[in-house]
């Protein structure tokens, strides 16, 4: 009787068990298979450039790293760039995770990260794979799309994710996304953002003004003319940033911990200089006087950091020894340490308020937005100002006397060196392509950084060559007419 009574228990277990999927028995339950589309968002959020770490502000000649032995000159020797497909994987995974818990504002994100990312692929190295990536093994060797197709798509991606948020904001009255370290939720900033974003890129496309399928002017007029549709940032507060705090994983890079970058780290002439041209307030601001300046009138600080005088730069093209030998004999302005030498420094910026300023007053400048370019201008430069704690005050006596809005061809030179000394220390590598784009400042380079002329682009990744060899070569031709991939290439927004 035992036997028959565990025979038919076992009926049963196979009974039960044969109607479960294949895939949910396989399943672990401690290696989840779905996860909150909040994660993925919070993975996707590009972060900023911390203040004096990285290459992105030492290649835009604000500081440099001299180190007191074995000193070299910084090299311009570009490495190669890198293809950010798995972003693109995480935002699809973010789509499909959106579905399963009906949170559609995730996807809707998702359009604005999907433009950001293959943008700042195709801004670094020219051509990439976007219309036939992303297959997996339906389609493993992609082919390149041109640089200008990949504007075109990315540009009417960031036009539908501003559409589909503010949709979604006016039917969804006090949604919010979870997940956000910028704006803890606050949709209608990320909208802004979206739009801040859009206002950079049709900029940095100033050269292709006249290209009809592009449409700059018209994009840029139809953004700006229509507020309620696309808002705009209102002010530093704005701002997609990162403040830091003194706890472990919240701290900036140039802090007391890390004691060697206090020695190392003095500010570029080609930046001091253009603050000593204008007699910028910023200087006194983020530098100190040279120790030179301050040994020459020993009990008079005051009057040392109130002149212009007293700061100076290192000559980025210059041998590193000689550079070395004059930060020691106090040549060099170091960054202000009351302000900087903490664990908190300045906050972090990745797309701002003054930046968007200035891009509108060289819109208007250029006649593609209907209004006052010295307006946008003026607004610009005061929120840098205030970024940095200069009185609103100080800053219109600055603007009225030292760099008013002037026309012409000059005065698109001085909206760049505004955007120039506006984009010091934050927002990546923002002012690299800016002076890429214009040639403002001219930066200094000699045999000493490694190079005959600043590197333009970024080398494709060598895996190309081994993975996707016929693609790539063909992308190099119909660039460049050669199957070389080199940093003085010009991409196709630089012509």
């Amino acid at each position: 009787m035992k036997y028959i009574n565990t025979i038919c228990l076992l009926a049963l277990v196979l009974m039960t068990t044969s109607c479960l999927d294949f895939e949910q028995l396989r399943n672990n339950p401690n290696n989840p298979q779905t996860v909150p589309p909040s994660l993925l968002f919070t993975e996707l959020i590009p972060a900023p450039q911390s203040s004096f770490a990285g290459d992105a502000y030492s290649f835009s000649q604000y500081h440099m790293w001299i180190a007191t032995d074995n000193a070299t000159a910084p090299s311009y020797q570009f490495g190669r760039g890198n293809f950010t497909y798995e972003k693109i994987r995480n935002i699809d995974k973010m789509d499909e995770e959106a579905a399963h818990a009906n949170a559609p504002v995730y996807s809707i994100m998702g359009k604005f990260f999907r433009a950001y990312y293959y943008l700042e692929m195709t801004r670094r190295m020219g051509d990439i794979p976007l219309s036939e990536s992303m297959k997996g093994a339906e389609n493993p060797t992609p082919a390149y799309d041109t640089q200008k197709a990949v504007y075109i798509q990315a540009l009417d991606w960031l036009d539908e994710a501003n559409l589909a948020l503010g949709n979604f904001i006016q039917t969804n009255p006090g949604e919010s996304l979870e997940g956000d370290v910028y704006f803890n939720g606050d949709l209608k900033k990320w909208q802004k953002v979206i739009n801040a974003y859009t206002i950079r890129i049709l900029v940095s496309l100033s050269k292709k003004e006249e290209d009809a399928d592009l449409d700059i002017a018209g994009r840029m007029q139809r953004l700006y003319s229509q507020p309620d549709q696309y808002p705009l940032l209102d002010g530093l507060d704005d701002n997609a940033q990162l403040t830091y705090r003194n706890e472990d994983g919240f701290k900036q890079t140039y802090n007391p911990d890390n004691a060697v970058y206090r020695a190392a780290i003095v500010y570029v002439d080609t930046y001091i200089d253009m603050l000593k041209k204008y007699e910028d307030p910023r200087l006194m601001a983020v530098a100190d006087p040279t120790q030179d300046a301050m040994d020459a009138n020993p009990g008079n600080e005051g009057d040392v950091r109130a002149s212009f005088d007293s700061y100076a730069g290192a000559d980025f093209s210059a041998n590193g020894t000689v550079n070395s030998s004059k930060k020691l004999d106090g040549d060099f302005s170091f960054p202000n340490e009351e302000k900087y030498w903490n664990f908190i420094g300045q906050p972090a910026i990745w797309i701002g308020y003054a930046e968007q300023e200035l891009n509108l007053a060289e819109a208007a400048h250029r006649g593609w937005i209907s209004t006052n370019a010295a307006t946008h201008y003026s607004q610009g430069i005061t929120a840098s100002m205030a970024f940095y704690g200069i009185a609103e005050q100080a800053a219109t006596e600055y603007i009225n006397s030292h760099a008013p809005y002037i026309t012409g061809d000059e005065g698109l030179s001085r909206i760049h060196e505004q955007m120039y000394l506006a984009l010091a220390e934050n927002s990546d590598w923002e002012s690299f392509f800016m002076t890429r784009r214009t040639g403002i400042p001219s930066y200094k380079f000699s045999s000493e950084n490694e190079v005959d002329q600043i590197p333009v682009r970024w080398m494709y990744p060598s895996s190309e060559n081994d993975i996707n060899q016929e693609n790539y070569r063909n992308a190099l031709i119909s660039q460049f007419g050669t199957e070389t991939d080199d940093r003085n290439q010009v991409m196709w927004i630089l012509k």
